[in-house]
């Protein structure tokens, strides 16, 4: 399953649990203006991926092998900007929305994003790209 519709669908049952066992989070002062903070944050981080992989003219898709392994812009920050962004941009809806499932849901998703998708991205990069890859991870994290 594609990495946005596995956050669709944390998102969307996260709030079928709030909504059924009448979760809330507590209301805390800049709550509204963190979620804002991550939001945008989440959202300039994938426009900048997104441009970044359009300029090595190689593929955002997953599922599709990748012409060059991009190192530089804000993958020089995470291996993972795109995900990471999705990530933000869930813990975002969750805070603004005051969602308890959403953020239960986060947990559930990156495990999923973490044991499923990036380890078969991993795995391709290491046997297309070599000692390129193993450096590029040495230097580089996962996340942040």
């Amino acid at each position: 399953m594609p990495p946005p519709l596995l956050h669709l669908g944390g998102l969307l049952i996260g709030h079928g649990l709030d909504q059924a066992l009448g979760w809330t989070l507590p209301d805390f002062p800049g709550r509204q203006t963190l979620a804002t903070v991550l939001a945008v944050t989440g959202a300039i981080l994938v426009v900048a991926a997104l441009l970044q992989l359009a300029r090595h003219r190689t593929t955002v898709m997953p599922h599709r092998a990748a012409r060059v392994l991009v190192t530089g812009g804000v993958f020089r920050l995470s291996r993972n900007p795109i995900y990471l962004s999705f990530a933000l941009l869930h813990l975002a809806c969750a805070l603004s929305l005051a969602s308890p499932g959403m953020l239960l849901m986060l947990l559930a998703v990156l495990w999923v994003m973490q044991t499923h998708v990036i380890a078969a991205e991993e795995a391709f990069h290491a046997r297309r790209f070599g000692d390129q890859w193993l450096d590029y991870r040495r230097r580089v994290r996962r996340w942040l």
